[in-house]
Formats: C-alpha cells, sequence, structure tokens
C-alpha cells in the first residue's frame, strides 16, 4: 500500500507539473498574442490615417476638377474666343488622381493568418467591408476618360508642354496633385486655339462627353466621401497608434 501510494503521489506530481508547465506556456502565448494584436491595431490606425489624409485631399482636388469641366461646358455654350483661363479650365478638366488605400498592415494580417487575433468579429467585418470597397469601387474605377483623350488630343503638345511646365499640377518626386496654381502661358496662339476649340463648340457629342464626365466626377466625390466616413467609423474604434 505504501508503496502504490508513494507512486500515485509521484503520478499527481508530474501531471502537476505538465499542467501548471502547459498553463505557464499558455499565458505567455496569450500574452505575446496580446501583444501582437495591439501591435497590429496601432498600425491599422496608422494606414487608415494615412488613407484619411489621401482621401481629404482627393475630394479637395475633384471638386476643383469638376468645378474646372463645369466653367467649360458654360464656355461651349458661348461665342467667347479661347483666352487663358478657358484654355486651363479645358485642360484641368481632364486630370485624374487615383486613390489606393494603404493596405499593407491588412495585407499582412490576411497573409499570415493572424487576422485570428483580431477577436472582434465586427471590427473584422469593417475591416473587409472597407478595403474591398476601396479596391472595388474607388481603386478600379476613374471618371470618363474620353473627355481627356479628346481634349488633349486637341491641344498642342507645345501648348500641354507649357501647362505642365509653368502650370504644374503634379509634383515630380510622387506624381502628388499640389493643386491648381495662378501661373502664366507666354508665347501661346489663342487665335490657333480658338479656331482649333471651334470644332468642339459644335460637336453635340463632345458636349454629352463632358457632360458624362462632369457627372461622373460628382459620384467619384461621393465615393470619397463614403470612403472618408468609412475610415472615420474605423478610427472610432480603433485605438490611438503606438508613438
Amino acid at each position: 500500500m505504501n508503496k502504490n501510494t508513494k507512486l500515485l503521489g509521484e503520478f499527481v506530481l508530474i501531471v502537476l507539473g505538465v499542467l501548471v508547465a502547459l498553463a505557464v506556456e499558455t499565458a505567455l502565448e496569450n500574452r505575446k498574442d496580446g501583444q501582437l494584436r495591439d501591435e497590429y491595431l496601432s498600425r491599422l490606425r496608422g494606414d487608415i490615417e494615412l488613407d484619411r489624409l489621401a482621401l481629404n485631399r482627393r475630394i479637395e482636388f475633384f471638386t476643383d476638377v469638376q468645378r474646372f469641366s463645369g466653367e467649360t461646358l458654360g464656355w461651349l455654350g458661348t461665342d467667347r474666343d479661347v483666352e487663358q483661363e478657358a484654355l486651363l479650365a479645358a485642360y484641368y478638366a481632364a486630370e485624374i488622381w487615383p486613390f489606393l488605400p494603404v493596405r499593407n498592415t491588412y495585407d499582412d494580417l490576411q497573409n499570415t493568418g493572424n487576422i485570428r487575433l483580431l477577436d472582434d468579429i465586427d471590427l473584422r467585418t469593417r475591416l473587409s467591408g472597407y478595403y474591398n470597397k476601396a479596391n472595388t469601387s474607388i481603386s478600379g474605377w476613374t471618371p470618363s476618360e474620353d473627355y481627356r483623350r479628346i481634349i488633349r488630343g486637341v491641344i498642342p503638345n507645345d501648348v500641354q508642354a507649357l501647362i505642365r511646365q509653368n502650370c504644374p499640377t503634379t509634383l515630380d518626386f510622387d506624381q502628388a496633385p499640389s493643386g491648381f496654381p495662378p501661373c502664366e502661358l507666354p508665347g501661346v496662339d489663342y487665335d490657333e486655339l480658338t479656331r482649333l476649340f471651334a470644332a468642339l463648340r459644335a460637336d453635340a457629342n463632345f458636349r454629352r462627353i463632358l457632360t458624362y464626365r462632369d457627372s461622373s466626377l460628382g459620384a467619384m466625390i461621393y465615393l470619397l466621401t463614403q470612403q472618408a466616413q468609412y475610415a472615420d467609423q474605423l478610427l472610432d474604434v480603433l485605438p490611438p497608434a503606438a508613438p
């Protein structure tokens, strides 16, 4: 009996030791997972904050572009000659600036399987919806390109080069639009431009193409504004980014 009792005691001690070791290992793993989760959440917030700034800039950008398309539509309804203001409005109405979300962290979560660390199912659903919408509704769709092809085909290359040189809307280092600053275009033959644009003024199909672009620009602004609202909703529930 004493021998059996001793063996049983040793067995119980071994089992207890294994259970304690497993509990310690589980606690360490949970702690490690918690730290990794917090890191991911912080990185996600940083990514979406960058998206929010980019969305604001694009909303402002496309609002200006739509204003120029409206000015060009107004000019088509008159018999005025082409002057610098009308030339720039027609050129700027064709500008584009794609939006691509910063999704490094989200892709990392998906590719590594660490998305499991986000145990808040509602948050996971919101993140999935946010990035899917950004890719399908915004990044995969741009305002009508027909107008851009036509107007860039009418304005002579040397005049377009002057506009890019003196009235830049993009910065060379990252292709990020810098707005539409006042500028001068020395040496432009506006009489020749008036003759070139006269055919466009008489072309009802061109007016329809520009009207459609104006409408699609409004749709783009709406989509960008919606995406910005989704970003704000995510920022409301994500913890502050790590310093």
